[in-house]
């Protein structure tokens, strides 16, 4: 299945774990390395305690992409979900998550 980014971008992210939504695709991470899509990114709703970290959603958690919707599988930790820096600078928050 070939799908394009601005697809993506129309389409709901819901967690299978808790059933939450989590927003719609902001960004898509690329290795420059292998060429492959690494994983995608949504906006974290913590918006109002001025939280600059978005979601990282690595392509291994995706669970099904569907018409309307993408289906993904995020535990949460003590320390939340993976982060991913927004700042323009595209660096992994380290210790997010994992």
């Amino acid at each position: 299945m070939d799908i394009t980014f601005g697809e993506l971008r129309c389409k709901e992210v819901i967690n299978t774990v808790n059933g939450k939504r989590m927003g719609k695709i902001s960004d898509m991470v690329i290795s420059c390395q292998t060429c492959k899509v690494t994983g995608l990114v949504v906006p974290n709703d913590r918006r109002f305690f001025k939280n600059r970290e978005d979601i990282f959603i690595p392509w291994r958690n995706i669970v099904k992409i569907g018409d309307d919707c993408i289906l993904v599988r995020l535990y949460e930790t003590h320390s939340g979900c993976q982060a991913y820096s927004n700042d323009g600078g595209g660096e992994f928050i380290a210790g997010e998550g994992e």
